[in-house]
């Protein structure tokens, strides 16, 4: 266990890092074999590295990954007392990776193609939509998953133990009820439509034992989390760390024996084993599991409160004030409807977005279905912050993107942590701009903003 009580990283097992690193700071450092710069960061209660071999650590947690530019900067030896710490069950940090590679090619039978086998190597196969490298996201429901799903790439196989408490490295996507989106001025009226709050979390469906990401990617959250839920039912809602909080939420899912887990919450909209029960019903069935008397209640498990929408300006009122408190924004639920798996009229969501100006710099090259075109545009913003647009590029623009100097107009939800935007869409070209423009966000929508202490 870590020595200080303060900083559990600070020493774990009597190994000091050799360079300590503090909440949110970052270095620089020099490729050991090429002239590429990697950008090391401390992020809560572990370390990333921007480069390859640390992002394509598939089905490994966040917590629980290193890389040979990690070892060198906080020394080998931490690193192997980090690991064990954060993962215990986990294979064996080594450092002989290359000696074993060649031992490895020297003892197996080489395939047809030249190339050693490999015992449960992975075969190719056909990416999933919101697992292609945030090039083309085509709904931003899929977004946040995209960014979980470059860290939960299947994992590679490992001799299985019979314990069946950790959850299997990828699972089929759970078919889960989708949103369309609700126009403020030409949507259906409404009235009598149940209203609650759009969490700024991550999408999760539980199938009674664990707990999965909408495309089917594992969450770790300890025992003791678990342990709070009932193992005879299917839920649906969103882990949880509070509004404005998503990156701190996607940072922590994805990790094991982490502290902050206390910090999340389980928060339950709906009852998929129930699905065919109207949706009244189904959630007076949460309420008798997780509300304040109910069979399973607890601080970590909370049902999604609900109200009924009085007129189309009740629920506009009702997003300004979400919105005020740093919320995302408001779910519409067609009373006395069913659960579907898929995309239905019957879930609508509600957001304010912005759109601004900024100036391309460059081309990504595109993955998966857009190899060979562009797969997306790097742009800079008036505040001269650098960010890409993916999303909302059609195949005509991916083949003759905008040029480098071209101004574009996009349109975002709101501001990550560094003040950029996330998860922005393409909406063209502003041929009557010759300059970048920022758009004006509110204060309270703003990352770090605070609600007023009589808010809560």
């Amino acid at each position: 266990m870590s020595s200080s009580s303060n900083d559990e990283l600070a020493e774990i097992n009597g190994v000091k890092p050799k360079v300590t690193l503090k909440d949110g700071e970052e270095r620089e450092v020099k490729s050991l074999t090429s002239s590429s710069v990697y950008k090391v960061k401390r992020t809560w209660d572990h370390y990333y590295c921007t480069c390859p071999a640390w992002r394509n650590q598939g089905g490994f947690p966040v917590n629980a990954r290193t890389c040979k530019h990690l070892k060198e900067l906080l020394g080998e030896a931490y690193e192997i007392a980090r690991l064990k710490l954060k993962n215990p069950e986990g294979p064996a940090p080594t450092s002989k990776s290359k000696s074993k590679a060649k031992l490895a090619s020297k003892s197996k039978p080489a395939s047809k193609t030249g190339k050693p086998a490999s015992k449960g190597a992975r075969t190719p196969t056909k990416r999933k939509r919101g697992q292609d490298d945030d090039d083309d996201e085509d709904d931003e429901d899929d977004d946040d998953d995209a960014q979980l799903a470059k860290k939960t790439r299947t994992q590679p196989a490992r001799k299985k133990k019979s314990d069946d408490s950790r959850p299997p490295s990828s699972k089929a996507a759970p078919e889960l009820l989708l949103a369309n989106k609700w126009d403020i001025e030409k949507g259906p009226d409404p009235t009598g439509w149940l209203i609650s709050e759009k969490l700024d979390g991550v999408r999760t469906f539980y199938d009674g034992k664990h707990m999965y990401s909408r495309l089917g990617n594992p969450f770790t959250p300890p025992k003791w989390f678990l342990d709070k839920l009932p193992k005879d039912v299917t839920l649906d809602g969103e882990l949880f760390a509070g509004r404005g909080k998503f990156q701190d939420t996607i940072s922590i899912v994805k990790t094991v024996n982490s502290p902050h887990w206390s910090g999340i919450t389980f928060q339950v909209f709906d009852i998929p084993s129930k699905g065919d029960d109207p949706f009244e019903k189904r959630i007076k069935h949460l309420e008798r599991l997780f509300g304040e008397k109910g069979t399973h209640a607890s601080d970590k498990v909370e049902v999604v409160e609900h109200i009924a929408a009085k007129s189309r300006e009740h629920v506009l009122e009702e997003l300004k004030k979400v919105e005020t408190l740093g919320g995302e924004g408001l779910m519409l639920r067609k009373p006395g409807s069913r659960y579907e798996g898929r995309r239905s009229a019957t879930l609508l969501k509600v957001k304010t977005f912005y759109d601004a100006e900024a100036i391309v710099t460059g081309h990504n090259e595109g993955h998966g279905r857009n190899v060979g075109v562009c797969g997306a545009l790097l742009c800079k913003m008036e505040s001269g912050k650098a960010f890409k647009v993916g999303s909302g590029l059609n195949d005509k623009q991916r083949k003759d993107p905008p040029k480098v100097g071209a101004i574009i107009t996009y349109r975002f939800q709101e501001l990550t942590r560094d003040g950029v935007p996330r998860f922005p869409t393409f909406i063209g070209e502003a041929v009557d701009k010759d300059e970048p423009k920022d758009a004006e966000v509110p204060e309270h929508r703003k990352p770090g903003a605070k609600p007023d202490a009589d808010d809560d």
